[in-house]
């Protein structure tokens, strides 16, 4: 029997299979279809890693995760026509179903948004993690220095009776009933498909709302009501800023459940500009509620020893003259946007220059005027090859796209940008830029992975 999980590269799985290795689970295997820093992580912590499908034989006793954005791929296929044959129980979940199995035994507090929400999980891990025991197990998208570069983390003092849950939730061993509820766990949410619709909640934070996955959602109407869906799931608080507390009023008629968190100025020193302060906001309002014993300053010092996300605006390294390389994940206008008046206000008479690479057509198409608007403010700036995920034939009749030159050509040309399809333009790029001048980079995909590994910066 092997645990298998596929699509190892993605910052969820691979946490799960870090987190089953911690809790002695030594029967892992872990497929993808390209190799990224995360596959390289898995490999180095001992766990069978396997670059590309086809190569592993499904079995009939195996235990299968997968993210829903390969639920095509040969091994589930094949793992459903043999479950099918043999008429077995299908061992086989999502990722999110496999997060619902986990939520039903711990005490929930879901963080979700359509943006901020790993920097504000980060911040409510580390800070908790810090200040008080009932705290037990996180977990969130992006990877953290702090936490060894992974994206989770376990109180090591009750790992046996983490062990005895996930024996349960596995492979059905008896479970010890007094471990149900018991210890907090703290994980950040997804939107798409509804997914966070799954989890048992006690509490939840809502950093915002605003219109993302329009692939799935129709409009910002549509995207509104997964939000009441989840404030419905949830039995005890939502946890909303202030300035967006009569927004979210209007989508619920569980006002009750509905917390205004005042927004308190706090300034870290890894991040810059607003959104600092909604994290500290939301975190502390949170906290104080879950332990009402544990003092403001004693909350307000701990944060301030907390640093920085992998690609969260995360600085790389200074390339041989001097330039500043930073690398972020996103790829919405709003945030880029943010970003730029973050960038500028630190550094006030530099050039910045900004690298990008989309994710998905419909954002770009979507959000074309936003981005024109906000990649002009940027003293240069260039495109590269879209990471076009989950999308297909229907969305270029639904945008009427002749093909994707065109589409790059055309936006290039609206943007003042220059479209780059060689990557090796882009190491030139990098590797030439002059003294106090920015460079950031916005990917979703392999871009980062691809810089990383040619230039002279690597994930430890």
């Amino acid at each position: 029997m092997n645990i298998v999980l596929i699509w190892a590269w993605w910052t969820w799985m691979s946490w799960v299979a870090w987190l089953l290795r911690d809790l002695w689970f030594s029967n892992l295997v872990c497929i993808d279809w390209f190799q990224s820093q995360l596959t390289d992580k898995l490999k180095k912590k001992w766990i069978k890693t396997i670059i590309w499908h086809w190569k592993y034989t499904v079995n009939l006793d195996d235990i299968i995760i997968y993210s829903e954005a390969v639920i095509d791929c040969i091994e589930i296929l094949e793992a459903k026509k043999l479950f099918k044959k043999k008429q077995k129980v299908l061992r086989l979940r999502n990722y999110f179903q496999f997060l619902w199995e986990i939520s039903k035994y711990f005490q929930t507090i879901w963080i979700s948004g359509t943006n901020w929400k790993s920097s504000t999980t980060a911040l409510s891990i580390y800070t908790m993690s810090k200040l008080n025991a009932k705290f037990w197990l996180w977990i969130l998208w992006s990877l953290v220095p702090q936490f060894d570069n992974c994206s989770y983390l376990v109180n090591k003092k009750i790992k046996t009776d983490l062990k005895n849950i996930f024996d349960y939730i596995i492979i059905w061993k008896k479970l010890n009933y007094d471990n149900i509820k018991k210890y907090i766990f703290v994980v950040e949410a997804c939107e798409y498909k509804r997914h966070f619709l799954y989890l048992d909640l006690d509490y939840s934070i809502i950093t915002n709302i605003e219109l993302d996955h329009t692939d799935y959602y129709k409009d910002l109407k549509d995207y509104k009501s997964a939000f009441t869906q989840l404030i419905s799931k949830v039995k005890n608080k939502v946890f909303v800023l202030e300035d967006r507390y009569d927004k979210i009023l209007k989508i619920t008629k569980e006002k009750e459940k509905i917390t205004k968190v005042k927004k308190s100025r706090f300034w870290f020193k890894y991040i810059l500009w607003d959104h600092n302060q909604q994290n500290w906001s939301l975190v502390k309002a949170i906290i104080k509620t879950l332990d009402n014993k544990t003092n403001i300053i004693k909350i307000t010092n701990t944060m301030l020893n907390f640093k920085w996300l992998w690609r969260r605006l995360e600085f790389l390294w200074n390339n041989n003259n001097w330039s500043k390389i930073f690398s972020d994940y996103w790829h919405m206008a709003s945030p880029i946007k943010i970003w730029y008046q973050a960038l500028r206000w630190k550094f006030k008479k530099e050039k910045i220059t900004v690298i990008f690479q989309p994710h998905q057509i419909n954002r770009i198409e979507t959000w074309r005027n936003d981005f024109i608007k906000v990649f002009k403010d940027y003293d240069q700036a260039f495109i590269y090859d879209i990471y076009a995920a989950r999308e297909s034939l229907a969305t270029f009749k639904k945008f009427k796209i002749k093909s994707i030159q065109d589409l790059w050509n055309n936006f290039a040309k609206v943007c003042w940008w220059r479209y780059i399809s060689n990557f090796e333009d882009i190491k030139k790029i990098i590797q030439s830029w002059k003294k106090n001048e920015i460079i950031v980079i916005y990917s979703a995909w392999d871009i980062d992975y691809k810089i990383r590994q040619n230039i002279r910066f690597s994930l430890k």
